[in-house]
């Protein structure tokens, strides 16, 4: 049995598609398999990926689009694997990146999710922005989510069973799936870990988010921290508004005080 499922959602990332399976099978570390569910996509996704799949690949095709979400549970149900390691399609995984992961949470038993510093990277794979230092250790990675989520999910590995117990993603915050379930995990006493190393490339591009997915998004993580904040932090929970930027933040504040 693998060490490793690199659970891999595919929808249309087809000009992307190669150059992240070429940066999995550059991993140091190749003792995983790669869980590739294909959510209906309308490119030539389907047909780039079984040409590039070797013996690791198992390709699951959905009858039906289901989204993010639903993919990823799809992929913790399937997994053989004990560990379970996010990619995005369209990503690419730097060659260190499962054996540094692997290395930790072995050496760290009692960390529950990894994740790792990360590059954004434009279409044409030139860097955009420096790497951000997210904090390391789950305390101080614990109180930094009051301001904003410093797990970013194309880079974590997590035990799949632990996250199993939770019932997986839930499908009903299918723009922010994984901030719920990192709060569903602080509430039942998960800890967390980041990597000070950048071990993936995140790629930025127009229509990645459209502007109306993007207020939704945005609506779903103050949902999140409606719900769950005063359960995690208590009376230091934050009055969290979110926004691309400090501008965007006030002026979403602003309109949802006048709505009220």
């Amino acid at each position: 049995m693998p060490a490793v499922t690199i659970g891999l959602p595919v929808y249309n990332a087809e000009p992307y598609l190669k150059q992240c399976i070429d940066s999995i099978k550059q991993q140091t570390f190749d003792d995983f398999e790669v869980l590739a569910i294909l959510d209906c996509p309308t490119d030539n996704s389907e047909v780039l990926l079984r040409e590039l799949a070797d013996e690791r690949f198992r390709i699951i095709k959905n009858e039906k689009k289901l989204g993010l979400a639903a993919c990823c549970n799809n992929i913790l149900e399937l997994s053989n694997c004990s560990l379970i390691a996010r990619m995005d399609a369209d990503d690419i995984m730097l060659p260190l990146r499962i054996e540094r992961q692997l290395e930790f949470l072995t050496e760290h038993p009692y960390i529950d999710i990894l994740g790792t510093y990360f590059e954004e990277i434009d279409p044409n794979g030139k860097q955009t922005a420096k790497p951000f230092p997210m904090p390391l250790k789950h305390e101080d990675i614990l109180d930094a989510f009051r301001r904003m989520s410093v797990m970013h999910h194309p880079t974590v590995m997590y035990r799949r069973d632990r996250i199993r117990s939770l019932g997986g993603y839930d499908t009903t915050y299918p723009l922010a799936q994984d901030l719920d379930l990192w709060f569903r995990c602080f509430l039942n006493n998960f800890r967390f870990a980041n990597l000070p190393e950048v071990l993936l490339h995140y790629r930025v591009y127009p229509g990645r988010l459209t502007s109306r997915k993007l207020e939704i998004q945005l609506q779903m993580v103050d949902r999140a921290y409606a719900i769950y904040g005063k359960q995690i932090w208590g009376e230091q929970a934050p009055d969290f508004v979110s926004g691309i930027n400090p501008w965007h933040r006030l002026w979403r504040r602003i309109k949802r005080k006048l709505s009220n």
